[in-house]
C-alpha cells in the first residue's frame, strides 16, 4: 500500500485540489466548492482554536481533504463539527478517509467533548458509523455524533 501522508494547511492552494473541486461538482456534491468559497472570502479559514484544515495525499497529489470547526450550530465551545471531508473517488474505500477523519478526530478530542458532522448519502453513513459515530439523538443540522475522549486507541497512522 502507497504511504498517505497527513499535512495540516495553513493556506488552500486551488491547482492543488481543483481535482477534487471538479470531481465533486461532477458528483452532485457542493461542499467542496463551498470550502473554497467560504476560505476565499474569510467566512471560514480554519484559523480560530481548535480548528484545522487536512490534506491527504499520496507520492505529493491532494487525495483528500476534511476540516474541523467550531460546531457553527450548537452555542457550545466545547462541540467541534467535521466539515468537508472529500476524498477523491480512485481512493475511497483505501484508508484514506479512515485516516482522515482519525486525525480529524485526534485534533477535535484536544478541544471539544463532542464531534458533529451532517451527511445525506448511504455511504457516508455506513463510513462514520463504522468509525464510531452515532445517529441518536438526532439533533437538527447533524446527522452523527461521536463522543470525545474515548477514542485514543485509534492508530494515527496508516503504512
Amino acid at each position: 500500500m502507497e504511504q498517505i501522508n497527513i499535512a495540516r494547511i495553513s493556506e488552500i492552494q486551488s491547482g492543488a485540489i481543483n481535482h477534487l473541486f471538479e470531481e465533486s461538482l461532477s458528483q452532485g456534491f457542493q461542499f467542496v466548492e463551498r470550502l473554497i468559497r467560504e476560505y476565499r472570502s474569510g467566512l471560514n479559514c480554519f484559523d480560530k482554536s481548535g480548528e484545522v484544515l487536512l490534506t491527504a495525499s499520496v507520492q505529493g497529489s491532494v487525495v483528500g481533504i476534511g476540516g474541523l470547526n467550531r460546531d457553527p450550530y450548537f452555542n457550545d465551545p466545547k462541540v467541534g463539527r467535521l466539515r468537508h471531508l472529500y476524498i477523491q473517488s480512485v481512493w475511497r474505500r483505501r484508508g484514506v478517509g479512515r485516516l482522515l477523519v482519525t486525525q480529524i478526530i485526534h485534533e477535535a478530542n484536544q478541544h471539544y467533548q463532542l464531534l458533529t458532522l451532517r451527511t445525506d448519502t448511504v455511504a457516508a453513513d455506513e463510513f462514520y458509523r463504522q468509525l464510531g459515530f452515532k445517529i441518536y439523538p438526532n439533533w437538527e443540522h447533524t446527522t452523527h455524533h461521536l463522543e470525545l475522549g474515548k477514542m485514543e486507541s485509534f492508530p494515527l497512522s496508516l503504512q
